[in-house]
């Protein structure tokens, strides 16, 4: 007795192979879901591009990021946009304080066109705190003697902005405060020495954000406040926690013993 091979009718084998498809569309869809909602809210992966933070960290170190250090949010940026949020939805459960290190979205491209997108950077000046920054000098209070004048526009005598505090304006004033009243979605304007924000005379401006002042470890050679001002709430991505991988951009040697370090 013979045993007859018998095909299976062609519409049902489409069927099959149609749904195996959208079976492994499904599944990679959602793996690419999980993948961006991991990189977007818990952790992320930078690279030191310069020395600024030497010898926390050093350029070419490749740096895990806990997004979820201060809480968890939304990031300042939408993902796979250009869009900025001005004030992005996050729950904090601590808010970064002086002495430690955080990656933040540098938010001033509009002046400096050619820097990096994200920073890191330590915190110096939490919100509210008046500072008195000379060179690579810093107090947190104003000393009794002061030397040189500041050469850099946020040194000096130095007030961190924070939420609900109301700063005078005017046609001189203006230019000192503008880039962080942008910051928090307005438009600014300057007519016949009057100030316009939003396109209204005003004479003051109340923050709606907490900001930082930052300094690199290595004062010397780091871009930081001193230059470009203050760092709002909203653009602070998390704090480096491991050093992953770290490789000599002069040399191109790898940097074994800087593997698993942690930043501090």
């Amino acid at each position: 007795m013979s045993i007859r091979e018998t095909a299976l009718p062609r519409s049902r084998t489409n069927q099959s192979l149609w749904r195996q498809l959208l079976r492994w569309l499904a599944l990679a869809g959602l793996s690419i879901a999980f993948a961006v909602v991991i990189r977007t809210v818990v952790v992320g992966i930078y690279v030191i591009p310069t020395s600024s933070m030497e010898p926390t960290l050093v350029a070419g170190d490749v740096v895990l990021v806990s997004k979820l250090r201060y809480g968890p949010g939304l990031p300042p940026v939408i993902p796979l946009t250009d869009i900025v949020v001005t004030r992005p939805l996050r729950w904090w459960w601590k808010h970064p304080q002086r002495g430690d290190v955080v990656v933040f979205r540098f938010a001033y491209h509009a002046r400096y066109p050619s820097e990096p997108e994200y920073f890191v950077k330590r915190i110096v000046g939490e919100p509210g705190d008046t500072l008195w920054v000379e060179g690579d000098s810093l107090w947190l209070h104003l000393p009794r003697r002061r030397h040189t004048a500041p050469d850099q526009p946020y040194t000096g005598r130095v007030i961190v902005p924070m939420a609900g505090m109301t700063i005078p304006l005017d046609a001189g004033t203006i230019e000192y405060w503008r880039p962080f009243i942008e910051r928090e979605g307005n438009t600014v304007d300057v007519v016949r020495k009057l100030v316009l924000i939003n396109r209204e005379s005003r004479t003051d401006y109340t923050f709606k954000s907490d900001y930082y002042y930052v300094l690199g470890d290595n004062r010397a050679r780091s871009f930081d406040s001193r230059w470009w001002g203050f760092v709002s709430s909203a653009d602070i991505i998390g704090s480096p926690v491991l050093v992953l991988w770290s490789k000599s951009p002069a040399l191109g040697t790898f940097r074994w013993e800087r593997i698993g370090t942690v930043p501090r």
